[in-house]
Order: C-alpha cells, then structure tokens, then sequence
C-alpha cells in the first residue's frame, strides 16, 4: 500500500481542484491510501497560519495514523504546500518521491509594497478575501515573520518531479529552472505554457506523475 499526501496552497483547501481530480484518479486503486490534508479547515486556523505550523499539522497528521512509518510515501505539494513538503521530506524523511505543482521552493513574501507590509505588520493582521471561505478572513503577520525562516531551498530528500508554467507570475518559474539545475541528479522539471494556475493542465500532470511514480506501484495500471 502506497501512501499519497496531498498539500495545497495558500488560499486553497483539501477540497481544491487538483486535490479533487487526485482522489477521484486515485479512487479506483486500492493499492494508494490517498489523503488531502486540510491546513485551513475553519477561518480561525488561517488566520494563524505560518509554514512551520503547516509543517507541524502535516507532521501529527501522519503519526495520528502511523503514516510513512517505513518509507515508501508519497507527498504532492501544490504552491505554499510544496514548500511545506520539501521541508517536510527534508525534516523527517519517510518520502519516497516528492511532486510539486508550481512550488514555492523558498518564501516569497509576495507582492506587497514596503508601506503595505509595514502596515500589515504594525496592524498585527490583515483580511484578504478567501476563495474556500467566500469570505474575508484576517490573517496575522506571523505568517510573513516565520515565512522568513523558510528562504533558503533545502536540498530535495527524495527524487523530485516538478511542474511549473513558464508564465507564473506568482512563484517564479525561474526558482524551479535554478533547483532542477543544482540537483539534475535528483529533479525532473517539466514546464507547461501556463500561469500559476495549472488546472488546464490537470492530464498532463497525471500523465507525468503516474510515470514518475511507476516504480513506486502507482504507475498505470499498478
């Protein structure tokens, strides 16, 4: 049995488009355990979100259900959630292979101006509108001030595939273009003519990821 973790974005949830065509694609193979771990389930939890809290709920996530206790698993990390799983991989290992859909592979604080993120930051939190919620919900500077501790990549702790868009203008394709070419040993980088948004795309990802993962009994046709 293969485990599959799936991590989504920032102003995402469990309940995303990609985590949704993964489960129903996974849905027929009883030989995959796969499960979509919610980082923001209620507004409260987003508005304390920070990456190491991300890091520590996927964390309890897998020991609450003896997950990954002898390797063999599997982490697809979309945006913000594959930042979380190469550090993830990186901190307690048990990862057989990593998937990461347009990563955040180093903490970008976004598009903010100096003025804003000074305000943000003497205002101790700030509501930005949240897709999963349909509403606005506050979210507290900590996320900015832990996010900094996150600015380095990390190695890759298990062979790594990446698909990123040529034109994101949210996660720079550029940041996958410098990792692939570090750890050419250990990273496969497939660009796609796409924004940061990669749902137009969703078969192209599955053909790439079940080839990836086809030593792992996840291939086509198991």
């Amino acid at each position: 049995m293969t485990t599959l973790l799936h991590l989504h974005g920032f102003l995402s949830s469990a309940r995303s488009t990609k985590a949704r065509f993964f489960r129903e694609r996974f849905a027929a193979r009883p030989d995959v355990a796969f499960h979509a771990i919610d980082f923001s389930p209620t507004p409260r939890d987003f508005e304390y979100l920070t990456v190491t809290g991300m890091i520590n709920r996927l964390r309890q996530f897998v020991l609450d259900r003896g997950l990954l206790k002898s390797g063999g698993g599997v982490i697809i990390g979309s945006s913000l959630g594959g930042l979380v799983a190469v550090h993830y991989a990186h901190r307690f290992g048990g990862v057989d292979r990593l998937v990461l859909l347009a990563p955040g592979l180093r903490w970008l604080s976004g598009r903010l101006t100096e003025e804003e993120m000074r305000a943000w930051e003497e205002a101790g939190a700030a509501s930005i509108v949240h897709p999963a919620f349909g509403k606005e919900v506050p979210l507290r500077f900590d996320l900015e001030l832990d996010g900094r501790l996150y600015r380095e990549p990390v190695p890759p702790a298990a062979p790594t595939l990446i698909v990123h868009g040529r034109r994101d203008e949210t996660v720079p394709f550029a940041h996958s273009q410098s990792y692939a070419e570090t750890f050419p040993d250990r990273v496969r980088l497939v660009e796609v003519d796409a924004g940061h948004d990669l749902n137009a795309h969703l078969d192209t990802i599955w053909e790439e990821t079940t080839a990836f993962l086809a030593h792992t009994g996840v291939g086509p046709g198991g």
